[in-house]
C-alpha cells in the first residue's frame, strides 16, 4: 500500500505506483447549485468580463443539469434559499450575496468514499461565505462534514481524485495554498502530488488539469511549472495537451467525467477532436453567461457519493 503523505519531489512520483494504491469507486453524484442569486458583480479572476445575462444563465444551467441527469448516478441540487435558514451564525452573509455559490466545486473535496467532505477556505473575501452555506446543505443530506484545513484550500477546484485510486492531485500557488495539502493528508490518509500553477488565467487546477482515466488526462501545460509537467507525464501514460486558446475563451480543461462521457462546456473542436481520438464520447452543452465569471462544467459540478 502506497505511504500517505504529499509528494512535492519528481523523484518521488516517479517511483509512484499506481498498483500499490488502494482502489477508489467513482463518485456519482453529482451536486449543483441552484443559479438563484449568480451575476457577476466584482473581478476576482481575468475572465470576470462583461454583464450576465441571468435568463440565459439559468438556460445553460438547466442543460447542464439535464446533461447530468443522463450520464451521473444522481443529481442533488442545493437550493440557496433554503441554507440561510440552517447556516448556524445569523450574522453569516445572506445566500442572496453570494453571486458565486453556484461554482459548488469551490466549496468542499469529498472523501475517498464520497460519503463526507472537508470544507474549503476561500482566498477572497467574496467568497469566504459560501462553505457555510453547503456545509449546512450537506450535513441535512447526510454527508459527514470537517472543518476546512487551516490554510486556504479551494476545495475540488484545487483538488482533484486520480480515477479509481485513492490519491490526489493538488494544486497550489495561486489561490490554494501548499501548507493546507499537509493537513489534508493526514486527515484522509491518503498520497498527494503537488503541483505548481503559475498564472492568474489557470487560478485552480480544474481549469489546467483533467484527469479523465486512470491512464489520461488533459492538460494545459502553460498553468505548470516544469517540474509539475514531470510529475504528472510520471504518473499518466498518455497526456493530452488542450489548445492554448481554448484553454482561455471556452475553459476547455473545465469539464466532468461520468464512466467514460465527457460533458464539455461551450464548443471546442479542437479539443473535442483529442478527446474523441482518444476513446471518449464528448457531449457539449453551453455554459457561455458562466465564463464570463470564470467557470464551466466542473466549476459548476461536485462530484460525491452517497451518504451512508
Amino acid at each position: 500500500m502506497q505511504r500517505s503523505g504529499v509528494l512535492d519531489g519528481v523523484g518521488d512520483v516517479r517511483k509512484l505506483s499506481l498498483s500499490a494504491i488502494p482502489t477508489r469507486e467513482a463518485h456519482g453524484t453529482a451536486v449543483m447549485v441552484e443559479p438563484r442569486y449568480f451575476d457577476r458583480v466584482y473581478k476576482i479572476n481575468p475572465y470576470m468580463e462583461g454583464s450576465i445575462d441571468r435568463d440565459r444563465a439559468r438556460t445553460q444551467w438547466e442543460h447542464l443539469r439535464e446533461t447530468l441527469e443522463s450520464c451521473a448516478d444522481d443529481v442533488r441540487v442545493l437550493d440557496p434559499r433554503e441554507t440561510q435558514e440552517l447556516v448556524d451564525d445569523v450574522t453569516a452573509p445572506l445566500a442572496s450575496n453570494r453571486p458565486d455559490m453556484v461554482f459548488v466545486a469551490n466549496h468542499a473535496l469529498p472523501t475517498p468514499t464520497g460519503e463526507g467532505f472537508v470544507l474549503a477556505r476561500m482566498a477572497t473575501d467574496e467568497r469566504a461565505g459560501e462553505p457555510r452555506h453547503f456545509a449546512a446543505w450537506a450535513r441535512r443530506q447526510g454527508y459527514d462534514v470537517a472543518t476546512a484545513p487551516a490554510a486556504t484550500f479551494e476545495g475540488m477546484g484545487d483538488a482533484l481524485w486520480h480515477p479509481g485510486r485513492e490519491l490526489l492531485w493538488g494544486g497550489y500557488g495561486v489561490r490554494s495554498e501548499r501548507e493546507a495539502y499537509d493537513e489534508l493528508v493526514d486527515r484522509l490518509d491518503v498520497p498527494l502530488i503537488s503541483l505548481e500553477l503559475t498564472s492568474e488565467y489557470y487560478y485552480h487546477l480544474d481549469v489546467s488539469l483533467a484527469p479523465l482515466s486512470e491512464s489520461t488526462a488533459l492538460v494545459q501545460p502553460e498553468a505548470f511549472t516544469d517540474d509539475a509537467l514531470a510529475k504528472i507525464a510520471a504518473v499518466f501514460e498518455t497526456v493530452l495537451e488542450a489548445p492554448p486558446a481554448e484553454s482561455t475563451a471556452a475553459l476547455a480543461v473545465n469539464l466532468e467525467v461520468f464512466d467514460g462521457s465527457v460533458v464539455l462546456g461551450t464548443e471546442a473542436p479542437e479539443t473535442t477532436q483529442l478527446l474523441e481520438g482518444a476513446g471518449f464520447d464528448v457531449v457539449t452543452v453551453d455554459t457561455g453567461e458562466f465564463q464570463k465569471a470564470g467557470g464551466s462544467v466542473c466549476c459548476l459540478t461536485l462530484t460525491a457519493g452517497t451518504p451512508s
